[in-house]
């Protein structure tokens, strides 16, 4: 037991040290016990290395960041020795049971074989060495990768921030009131609001002016696109030149840029259809088809089919999803991108308001934790009290029943799986496909019915807004605005207009019941309305320009992605079509060709000599078709889950071609 302490004092460690950036004290105590060990006061700051972790956002500073970077790189190197010693040993084990064993070269060493001590040593100091190396890469690459992320992030929310701050600035708001109103809505612009809150910061915490703050966040921000509009803002602001007019040709610039960037996303998007068409579905196919061939003719090919079904097609659909993610990452941005990848929503405003309080009481933090507790409170008890629209709302939360019954039915049947000590595959295979079909149809039924209510919705907000803006232009109040557009039609927006109108009636004000409303219905288009809306009367009750603004921004977005989903919907038939090829040609190897095929034996010649054609020895029959099966099952899986982010930007989209192609596949292969 002795020896093994080292090693579980490694793994010990290890875990703690992981579990450290997730854990406040345990990080500070690492942060001090490091920047005191390597002296963080004498470390120079590198002006690139700096700029890269003010790029990435990551909030410490370059001593401690460096300081903690060298007391990973010594303590990945101290337990990597450690491993590599038991990794030595467990290697000597292996060779003097199956092998000729360590030969005695050198002489022993205080009565130890040197041999076996020197190799020890070797491998020590080669895996210590490579986690060092591994530790030292991997601190200084994060950084790169946090930047290039927030990059992207702030690239595709910029079209939206300039459409906001131009309809702001058109309605009579000073600008650096709108840099404070956008830095307070990050989580409905996303990154590109990170950036203008660090202006902010400079201004009321250091006292900085608007033009150096603004130039020195040019100076800093990984994205260059941001940059170029920071640079060409500072120009406009130290020329006198007139703010709105500059936003508004911005405004137009990033529209359009908005639509090449969509065309070239989408010729990214069909090149990608069409290699993983021709290369993961017809390549996968006809390589296992030649296997299977070289397999009768030749030798055994089972291991290497099944490195395909198992490892290959997994990996391979597994690289392609992260590629579509990342193309497609620039059609999401702030709360959508929260919302489609299922990360989050946006808080609503009255969650904002709260959460912005400067009030500090000695037991302010154990006030805030009650409140907390008291918000997930109320967030469980209005879930429970109408459940179905909870679920629309938020289609996630039907995992939390779904994934328990799953469970629970998977547990229950799984001993009919095992008989006589051995598994029944045939059987496993069943519950374990039935169990998903399950789980994503559900999910997918749930989805689908929230996705359609929030395109009903967002397709009626423009026609919305344009409503009231025509009101409000010929001098209409915005409350009397509201109570002529409930008497319209506006499509799937009348009941949620009379609610607007029935919160004013009962004495709310308006912004209370816009945000009452946001909070109902929980869109990303709708929640940047109401923020607009909201933070534009309280510079003016004229918000005519800003609705029309805000209209015709809505509207850019609607035709965008009508296009988008128009554009790939070829593809996804492509897909399916392929699927349902590669389908047909698994059922035509699995159930026609396979059951026809003699045994070794009955091919074998007069004298029991080879015959040229193999066939199949004694069980080689029901593995190859196991194999069939399950790569089918495999590829149909996977296959849903490419097209649904083709088509829809999301993994949660993929869930319905999933079902179908998975479903489509399991009665097949089970029913004939």
């Amino acid at each position: 037991m002795f020896r093994f302490l080292p090693l579980v004092a490694a793994v010990g460690v290890t875990a703690v040290l992981v579990a450290a950036p997730f854990i406040g004290r345990i990080d500070t105590m690492v942060s001090r016990l490091a920047f005191r060990l390597f002296d963080g006061r004498s470390i120079s700051a590198p002006p690139q290395r700096t700029k890269l972790l003010r790029g990435a956002a990551i909030g410490t500073p370059y001593r401690e960041y460096a300081t903690k970077t060298y007391f990973y790189i010594v303590f990945a190197a101290a337990v990597g020795a450690v491993f590599g010693v038991y990794a030595g040993a467990g290697v000597f084990a292996l060779v003097e049971t199956y092998g000729p064993g360590v030969p005695t070269v050198l002489p022993t060493v205080f009565g130890l074989d040197g041999t076996r001590l020197a190799l020890l040593l070797l491998t020590s100091g080669l895996v210590g060495s490579l986690a060092a190396g591994g530790a030292y890469a991997a601190r200084w690459r994060l950084p790169s990768i946090r930047a290039d992320a927030r990059q992207r992030q702030i690239d595709a929310s910029l079209p939206r921030m300039v459409a906001f701050t131009y309809a702001l600035t058109r309605g009579g708001m000073s600008f650096p009131d709108v840099l404070r109103t956008l830095s307070q809505n990050e989580d409905v612009f996303g990154e590109g609001a990170a950036e203008i809150g660090v202006v902010v910061r400079r201004m009321d915490l250091f006292n900085v002016d608007l033009v150096t703050a603004v130039q020195d966040i040019s100076q800093q921000t990984p994205s260059e696109q941001f940059a170029q509009f920071s640079e060409n803002l500072v120009s406009v602001l130290q020329s006198g030149q007139n703010v709105s007019t500059f936003l508004r040709e911005q405004y137009e610039r990033y529209r359009d840029e908005a639509e090449e960037q969509q065309k070239e996303i989408l010729e990214l998007l069909a090149t990608a259809a069409e290699v993983y068409v021709t290369v993961i579905v017809a390549g996968m196919l006809f390589l296992v088809t030649i296997l299977l061939i070289i397999g009768l003719t030749v030798g055994e090919t089972l291991f290497i089919m099944q490195a395909i079904a198992y490892v290959i097609i997994p990996a391979a659909n597994l690289l392609i999803l992260s590629y579509l993610l990342e193309i497609t990452q620039p059609l999401r941005t702030g709360g959508e991108a929260r919302q489609l990848l299922g990360v989050g929503g946006a808080a609503t405003p009255q969650e904002v308001v709260d959460t912005s309080s400067e009030y500090h009481h000695p037991q302010s933090a154990e006030n805030h934790e009650r409140l907390d507790a008291y918000r997930r409170i109320q967030s469980i008890q209005e879930t429970l009290a109408s459940p179905v629209q909870s679920l629309v709302t938020r289609p996630t939360l039907l995992l939390y029943v779904t994934v328990p019954i799953a469970l629970v039915v998977t547990a229950y049947r799984l001993p009919g799986a095992i008989a006589g000590g051995s598994i029944d595959i045939e059987v496993l295979d069943d519950i374990l496909i039935q169990a998903a079909i399950f789980l994503m149809g559900t999910f997918a039924v749930v989805y689908e019915v929230s996705k359609y209510r929030l395109r009903r919705l967002e397709q009626a907000v423009p026609d919305f807004l344009d409503r009231l803006a025509s009101l409000n232009e010929a001098g209409i109040s915005v409350v009397s605005s509201l109570d002529r557009v409930r008497d319209s039609d506006v499509g799937a927006l009348d009941d949620e207009v009379n609610r607007i109108w029935r919160d004013i009636e009962w004495g709310a004000t308006v912004e209370q019941s816009l945000n009452r409303f946001e909070s109902r219905v929980k869109t990303p288009s709708v929640t940047r309305v109401v923020t607009l809306i909201t933070n534009s009367m309280r510079a003016s009750n004229e918000i005519g320009p800003v609705l029309r603004i805000a209209a015709e921004q809505a509207r850019s977005d609607l035709r965008l992605r009508r296009q988008r989903r128009q554009e790939m919907l070829t593809y996804l038939v492509v897909i399916y079509v392929s699927f349902l090829v590669f389908l047909i040609v698994i059922l035509a190897l699995d159930y026609v060709l396979i059951p026809s095929l003699p045994d070794a034996e009955a091919l074998a010649g007069p004298e029991g000599a080879p015959a040229m054609l193999g066939g199949f020895e004694g069980g080689d029959e029901e593995a190859y078709q196991l194999i069939f099966f399950h790569t089918a099952v495999i590829q149909s899986t996977l296959s849903g889950v490419v097209g649904g982010v083709m088509g829809g930007g999301s993994i949660k989209d993929g869930m319905k071609h999933s079902t179908a192609m998975l479903t489509i596949t399991y009665v097949l292969l089970t029913l004939l």
